[in-house]
């Protein structure tokens, strides 16, 4: 199944009607869904209602969109967020907006993007010219994927230490001082020689698989295991 965000005059739907099993074309606008109806797509379930508010499915679908710019972060938010996220999502999406979601190697990492890494793998496809818009846009897009990683890099129930990890580090001015309260100044060097940074180097400046093998290396000093074993016999 694909649920098609925006369907509009159906440019995309009448594409994804000739590959896809079923699509879920969603348009607000009353005038635009009636229009779609009228052509009478094989497969395709004009749904006219706010894609923001309306129950996204309970079984296997993907998501194809050429988003309003100013309702991206909410549109996300809600996909990646769902109780059954969609396998792949594909969007039309501001540039900088993108860059700023996908992070390394697009952009400087983000709170936001190393939020989302651990479930998601977040890439920029293709960057658009404005010509082949309708009317050109005034901002640069591109075509942004999401794809959901069914086996996450970081475990659940580990997800809110990871949060504690990138609020206590990223705000600081260095990756020295952000991580002063988690690692001794000696731990803190060796992960610079481990992962390539320097330790004066601002937070922004790391990519998230250089914050995962942080995270890691600070899970297993904290782990229980190890605590026992470092205990000093009675």
């Amino acid at each position: 199944m694909v649920v098609e965000i925006g369907a509009g005059r159906g440019v995309l739907t009448g594409l994804l009607s000739a590959r896809a099993s079923h699509v879920v074309a969603v348009e607000i606008d009353p005038y635009l869904a009636a229009a779609l109806r009228r052509q009478g797509f094989d497969r395709v379930h004009i749904l006219e209602t706010d894609f923001l508010q309306m129950p996204l499915p309970d079984q296997r679908y993907q998501v194809v969109g050429n988003i309003p710019y100013a309702h991206s972060a909410a549109i996300i938010d809600k996909l990646v967020c769902a109780p059954v996220p969609p396998a792949d999502a594909w969007l039309v999406v501001q540039r900088e907006f993108a860059q700023r979601l996908c992070g390394s190697p697009f952009g400087r990492e983000s709170i936001r993007s190393l939020e989302l890494k651990p479930a998601w793998h977040l890439e920029i496809i293709d960057h658009l010219q404005r010509t082949e818009f309708s009317p050109p846009p005034a901002v640069e897009s591109v075509f942004l994927h999401l794809h959901y990683r069914h086996r996450p890099l970081i475990e659940i129930d580990a997800a809110v230490d990871w949060r504690r990890l990138l609020d206590n580090a990223l705000p600081s001015s260095s990756l020295r001082s952000g991580l002063a309260g988690i690692l001794s100044k000696r731990q803190i060097h060796k992960l610079a020689g481990d992962y390539r940074f320097h330790v004066d180097d601002p937070p922004g400046a790391l990519r998230f698989e250089q914050w995962l093998g942080i995270f890691r290396f600070v899970r297993r000093l904290n782990s229980p295991q190890r605590a026992r074993r470092s205990s000093p016999p009675p």
